[in-house]
């Protein structure tokens, strides 16, 4: 298989399995309206190092990696964030499944509270999640900062964020 076709497979692959996938009795994942009245600008990359890591034959870690950004945060220092990260995660113990009536995969999220201190404050903590398979977005729910601030999630104020598709995989020396 040439290069350019393998390319041109690996571009358009993603929005048909999107579209199949909205035609099916499988409901797609949504996220959720964004921010409103956030007091940080919340991001997210995806990191290598977390899916699919064969341990031994019996144990397989599908989880993956999130570094998280707190950017134009108003000169606060903050030391304790509460994230929630939504996806999915595939049911069995097979590791990595395909949806569909063999493996369907199911919504699942995970709670993480993140800490720093006042002398070395949250701005790029890493995350890793136990054992979703695909990270569709995540949420702040509560922030605390060096003074005794606090911020909470409500109607009115929230964080929303989806992580980057991009992944750097390798690069070169």
């Amino acid at each position: 298989m040439r290069f350019s076709s393998i390319v041109f497979a690996l571009l358009f692959a993603p929005a048909s399995f999107v579209h199949a996938q909205a035609g099916s009795s499988h409901p797609l994942y949504i996220m959720p309206r964004a921010s409103e009245s956030c007091p940080v600008n919340l991001s997210a990359d995806r990191e290598p190092g977390g899916p699919l890591h064969a341990v031994d034959k019996d144990s397989v870690s599908t989880g993956q990696q999130l570094r998280i950004n707190f950017n134009g945060a108003t000169g606060l220092v903050i030391v304790k964030a509460d994230i929630v990260v939504h996806g999915m995660k595939t049911s069995g113990s097979e590791g990595m499944v395909l949806t569909g009536p063999l493996g369907v995969s199911r919504k699942s999220s995970e709670s993480f509270q993140l800490t720093g201190t006042p002398n070395a404050p949250l701005l790029h903590p890493l995350l890793s999640t136990k054992d979703m398979t695909a990270i569709s977005w995540l949420e702040l729910t509560r922030l605390e900062y060096a003074d005794g601030k606090v911020w909470q999630a409500s109607a009115e104020s929230r964080c929303i964020a989806a992580p980057s598709l991009y992944l750097l995989i390798d690069s070169a020396n």
